[in-house]
């Protein structure tokens, strides 16, 4: 799907470049605003405000928006009858974000144990990639669908179309090497947030 023409093949790489950029400074900004938001947060409490009941409440509904993420890729899965679902993607994009500036709140900068600094490295690693994905996945939409008007106006049966499409879709390999860094990262960052939250209860309860 990503496979353009060679002269197109410049265009499409200024496009995919430019969007990567701008990926990682939003996810810099991104940092930034949480960061800002906790330690102005910490100030007014006194303490650090991941340690305050409010801080342990914003914690657990980020993590529960977290979990909204997941709801996009059981229908998905699950669901393919009903077709794509497309307004849990949405929700996916959204709370894909929303999720960890919460949870970001919640932690703030203070990196005084191991496992928390390194689900929050993870996090943002899987944000990132959550997000390249996006870009992704709609740049290789937008080509799909102008190689189905080309194939249309070629003159091209609907059955010889939809073959080669499927050529292209089946030997595309950006999704599989995104897939190779973001559902492992997906699954690790699951894993070292139960760590987390299971320490955080057993040495300080809710």
């Amino acid at each position: 799907m990503l496979n353009c023409k060679s002269n197109s093949y410049q265009y499409c790489m200024t496009i995919i470049t430019k969007r990567f950029f701008t990926v990682i400074f939003a996810a810099i900004a991104l940092l930034i605003v949480g960061l800002l938001i906790e330690a102005f947060l910490s100030i007014r409490s006194g303490s650090l405000f991941g340690h305050t009941q409010t801080g342990h409440v914003v914690g657990w509904f980020g993590l529960a928006v977290i979990f909204s993420v997941f709801i996009y890729s059981v229908k998905k899965r699950f669901g393919r009858k009903a077709g794509w679902p497309k307004a849990w993607f949405m929700v996916h994009q959204v709370a894909g974000i929303i999720g960890p500036l919460l949870i970001l709140i919640h932690a703030g900068w203070h990196f005084h144990a191991l496992v928390p600094v390194l689900t929050l490295i993870v996090m943002g690693i899987v944000v990132v990639s959550g997000v390249i994905g996006v870009a992704v996945h709609r740049k290789a939409l937008s080509l799909l669908n102008s190689t189905r008007k080309e194939l249309v106006r070629q003159g091209l049966s609907q059955a010889d179309i939809e073959d080669r499409l499927y050529g292209l879709v089946s030997g595309e390999e950006t999704f599989r090497v995104w897939q190779i860094i973001h559902v492992p990262m997906v699954m690790l960052f699951l894993a070292l947030l139960a760590s987390h939250i299971l320490g955080a209860l057993y040495f300080g309860g809710l």
